[in-house]
């Protein structure tokens, strides 16, 4: 397999595109270890389940890919208890999970598996991933951003039992050089207020906004009765003018 890691490498991104990502990569699960976030979410977890990144040994390498999220296909990211996998956008990449996953098998000989987004149950933190893997940079938002889609963008990864090269991270590519930052100014609660992310006060945004669900109809999110949903906070997002005119 080694001989060949090139062929297989674009073989499983065309594979992933042809399923549904916008865009898709490849970085090792060692160099995702050394990622800053993890040496910061060690000493600061967000959530207290955590107790460390505990990852099966086998598991080699990540495949990460992006949905396309435009302003004009907001539903994407509602999130309610009656939808399937919370969010209409996460049911989708689920699928196209499960699909990857069981086509590594099957055709490849190479085993997978899906990833939670919580990082305290075996997730990864897949801004780092994406970066690693050449889809974007981590930008002075916090936030993926892609020559194509800028932030708007939705991660989903799986895990891999092959040690592949890495299709990534860009180079080339430094969209806040220069750039006079809206998306700080943009913020409601001063979450960059300090010259960088301070996610306590991003989150009083959001969590006001669950306080606050909004009752949509139903076939909006893809069920038949209507439904109450939080519509999270993507002020920053769009405040970003990477891409703008393609990911609106």
């Amino acid at each position: 397999m080694k001989s060949d890691n090139k062929k297989i490498e674009q073989t499983i991104v065309e594979k992933a595109k042809e399923l549904g990502a916008s865009l898709a990569g490849i970085a090792l699960v060692k160099d995702l270890r050394a990622s800053p976030s993890y040496a910061i979410y060690d000493k600061k977890p967000f959530y207290e389940e955590y107790k460390g990144v505990e990852w099966r040994p086998e598991h080699k390498s990540i495949l990460v890919w992006a949905l396309s999220h435009p302003a004009s296909e907001p539903a994407l990211d509602w999130w309610s208890m009656k939808v399937k996998g919370f969010t209409p956008g996460n049911g989708i990449m689920r699928l196209q999970s499960r699909k990857l996953r069981i086509w590594l098998g099957e055709e490849l000989g190479i085993k997978a598996l899906s990833l939670p987004y919580q990082i305290e149950y075996g997730g990864a933190f897949l801004k780092d991933a994406a970066h690693l893997a050449g889809l974007g940079v981590i930008g002075k938002n916090n936030l993926l951003v892609t020559p194509e889609f800028g932030t708007r963008i939705r991660l989903r990864g799986i895990f891999i039992e092959a040690e592949l090269d890495p299709t990534g991270p860009l180079t080339g590519f430094d969209p806040c050089n220069g750039c006079d930052m809206p998306c700080h100014r943009a913020c409601p609660r001063g979450a960059f207020r300090s010259g960088s992310f301070e996610r306590p006060f991003c989150k009083e945004e959001n969590d006001y906004r669950e306080a606050h669900m909004e009752m949509v109809d139903g076939s909006i999110m893809g069920i038949e009765e209507p439904c109450e949903v939080t519509k999270p906070c993507r002020i920053c997002e769009f405040a970003c003018p990477v891409a703008q005119g393609d990911s609106l």
